[in-house]
């Protein structure tokens, strides 16, 4: 082996611990932002089994068309159900329902998550009857990148929104908040 392929490990290695100190300052920075907690739910095409994930990662991109970003892990089962349905759902949750965050986050709990009178099916797709807020997306863009996939949905139908129906649950600092206005 000579100097030069020494160094150039060296330097490997050097920039996968910068990265990992990197991605660890960032964690932090971004557990004191706080977001909106949602489940995805999506189903199987031909009316097939339903899944879903607890996500915090969900944005608006445009107005002009209607359209949402999800970033969903490519090692998840939701992951490739939304990749063959390109159908999901953004439920958007309140201040009541973090009993759904634990159902979701833990994968042996999947064959209990849709059980109840609590889910409803638009056109195949599981949604939440009492969240804040449904969001119904067909994929429009995807970008893979790193350990996820991104997602922009074209929104097809939303509702609850109009009603004012329950607080919204938010995230930050490892811990459920509460978001509202100010004053």
């Amino acid at each position: 082996m000579s100097d030069g392929d020494m160094s150039d490990e060296g330097t490997r290695d050097t920039d996968l611990d910068r990265q990992a100190a990197i991605a660890a300052k960032l964690k932090l920075a971004m557990r004191r932002l706080p977001g909106p907690v949602s489940l995805i739910t999506t189903c199987e095409p031909g009316g097939g089994e339903p899944a879903g994930m607890v996500a915090s990662a969900v944005i608006p991109v445009s107005m002009e068309p209607p359209s949402m970003l999800v970033a969903i892990n490519q090692s998840t089962a939701t992951h490739g159900v939304v990749s063959r349905s390109q159908r999901f759902c953004i439920n958007l949750l309140g201040t009541e329902q973090t009993n759904f965050v634990g159902l979701f986050a833990n994968h042996t709990m999947r064959d209990r998550r849709f059980e109840g009178e609590q889910w409803g099916y638009a056109e195949g797709v599981p949604f939440l009857k009492g969240a804040c807020s449904n969001i119904f997306c067909r994929v429009s863009e995807k970008l893979a990148f790193g350990t996820h996939e991104l997602f922009v949905g074209e929104v097809e139908e939303v509702t609850g929104a109009d009603t004012g129906q329950g607080e919204p649950l938010g995230w930050i600092e490892g811990d459920f908040a509460r978001l509202g206005r100010l004053a």
